[in-house]
């Protein structure tokens, strides 16, 4: 059992070293060009008594080393595995969301060029649509921006298929509305 003295002594080592590694840290308040100026405190640990001193700058200049240690821990937790069917694997229906005549058989031919399963183009419920954008169901979010890619467009240009649907999917995992923006 460890007596009264020698717990004060452990404080105050602990103490100490706090303020050292403040003091490297650089901590607000403690810098290292006023570290001549602070009081220093000297401690000895011998077997049987602890004695401690304090003495100022102006009488004893003192030179300390101190090292501290700061455990870190850092988690890392692994990206789940996306796997992303190729394009044969995945069945896409294109809808015209244009005035353009043809738009979405245009964008059809050119998806089934590049290996994707494609349904019988449409024509979505709105005409007007400036931006062509990808919907996905179900986990084919990354396959919908491979797609996307595929035709010019960006990961922002894609979107989860909404209730209810732009165009019929008749079982399609992936739907494209053509907007103007593909038609010229």
């Amino acid at each position: 059992m460890q007596q009264r003295g020698e717990k004060g002594l452990w404080v105050l080592a602990i103490g100490i070293s706090v303020v050292a590694g403040f003091a490297i840290a650089g901590f607000p308040g403690i810098r290292s060009q006023d570290a001549d100026a602070l009081p220093t405190t000297t401690v000895e640990r011998s077997s049987s008594r602890a004695s401690s001193s304090t003495t100022t700058p102006s009488t004893t200049t003192t030179s300390t080393t101190a090292t501290t240690v700061i455990a870190s821990t850092t988690s890392t937790a692994a990206a789940p595995n996306v796997v992303v069917k190729s394009p044969q694997e995945l069945t896409v229906r294109v809808g015209n969301g244009t005035r353009t005549s043809g738009a979405a058989a245009k964008v059809s031919e050119q998806l089934a060029a590049q290996g994707y399963r494609t349904r019988t183009p449409t024509d979505a419920k709105v005409n007007d649509l400036a931006a062509t954008t990808v919907y996905y169901r179900g986990p084919h979010q990354a396959e919908a921006e491979v797609l996307a890619n595929a035709i010019g467009l960006s990961a922002v240009d894609v979107l989860p298929i909404t209730d209810p649907s732009p165009i019929e999917p008749d079982g399609a995992e992936l739907i494209v509305i053509v907007g103007t923006n593909q038609t010229g």
